[in-house]
């Protein structure tokens, strides 16, 4: 199988979603896991959202659908031409075709920056870990697609390509909001380097998500709609570092401080092993710094970003050895277990999965 690296990354990352997916073939849980359903909703109006939406019981104005960015439900709209016009079978063909084309990437990038000593390896790595990324390449997410963005700009700042690294910036940007931390990070390395027209270029990346937002001051009335929710509303966001730890400690939930307190060493000391790969440190630094002022209760999910580069790159010297190799099934399974236990967990309602049905099947 080394002999078709690319094949084999592809289809270890194939049949890893496939396998995720057997418990449940004969339901609609894969399909009910948030946040898919929004998505899904999305595909179908964009931002055209009226009062009476399906969601509308969780207490949700049409202003909150501005808080999900446009490229996701737009390539599950455009593969529903695939899919014979059946919106939900494109959303899970989306994620598994941006799934599978994100390892082949990740693969090219471990080649062509020699960060690891087998790519391969890694890119198998890459399918199974870490357990909350097994469950966003199975179900309607951004994340494969956002990381598809991501290796690309990745790919094109390896070559000097300016136009497509803005490109995938630019994708990126308006996939996942965090896709603006690509910005500093590769216009910082890209000023160091002294490569202007690199770093004009990653400036224009953004005039996708500006223009973006000068939608939604005509749409919703606000040109900061996407922050209005999240930030004001929500309360996602802190100027003090670490702050929701604090806020766990004091609520007395000591269980979920440990772990948050765990997942923020694992993820600092693999990004400081990442020095020696400037771009690559700048990137994971970037985010990590981020996520040091995000209060969401789900900051393991927003790690994802860094994930491939922190914990599978970061510990490579340790993922390398036969140990870890042999020790693979038992991961997997872990994974497995893990994954299979919390998509029950965390569905949209029955009552309002069959109104988003009916609303996505209506012309």
């Amino acid at each position: 199988m080394a002999r078709w690296p690319r094949t084999t990354a592809a289809l270890v990352m194939l049949a890893s979603t496939v396998a995720l997916w057997v418990p449940y073939l004969r339901g609609d849980q894969l399909f009910r896991y948030w946040d898919g359903p929004l998505y899904l909703y999305m595909a179908r109006v964009l931002y055209d959202v009226p009062a009476a939406h399906p969601f509308v019981v969780y207490e949700l104005p049409p202003m909150y659908f501005a808080s999900h960015l446009p490229l996701y439900p737009m390539l599950i709209r455009g593969l529903s031409a695939v899919t014979g016009g059946h919106l939900p079978a494109a959303m899970m063909l989306a994620t598994l075709a941006t799934s599978v084309l994100a390892a082949v990437l990740f693969y090219e990038v471990l080649r062509q920056w020699d960060l690891v000593r087998s790519p391969l390896w890694t890119a198998v790595l890459f399918s199974f870990l870490p357990p909350r990324w097994l469950i966003y390449h199975s179900v309607g997410a951004t994340e494969p697609l956002f990381f598809c963005c991501v290796f690309g700009v990745f790919i094109a700042y390896r070559k000097e390509r300016f136009g497509w690294l803005a490109l995938f910036m630019g994708l990126a940007c308006l996939t996942r909001i965090t896709g603006v931390l690509l910005v500093p990070s590769f216009g910082t390395a890209l000023l160091a380097r002294r490569r202007w027209a690199g770093a004009a270029a990653v400036g224009f990346s953004l005039l996708g998500l500006l223009g973006l937002f000068a939608y939604y001051r005509v749409h919703f009335g606000d040109f900061f709609a996407f922050a209005r929710w999240n930030v004001d509303r929500m309360g996602m966001a802190s100027i003090q570092p670490f702050a929701g730890l604090r806020q766990a400690a004091e609520g007395g939930n000591y269980r979920v401080v440990e772990l948050y307190v765990g997942t923020y060493i694992v993820y600092a000391l693999g990004t400081l092993a990442l020095w020696r790969h400037r771009e690559v440190f700048l990137y994971a630094a970037a985010f990590f710094l981020f996520l040091a002022f995000v209060l969401a209760k789900d900051t393991p999910r927003f790690f994802l970003a860094i994930a491939p580069f922190s914990l599978l790159v970061g510990y490579d010297a340790v993922l390398t050895r036969p140990a870890c190799r042999w020790g693979l099934p038992l991961v997997a399974y872990l994974a497995y277990l893990a994954a299979w236990t919390t998509i029950p967990q965390n569905l949209v309602s029955r009552t309002v999965w069959d109104d988003l049905l009916r609303v996505i099947a209506a012309r």
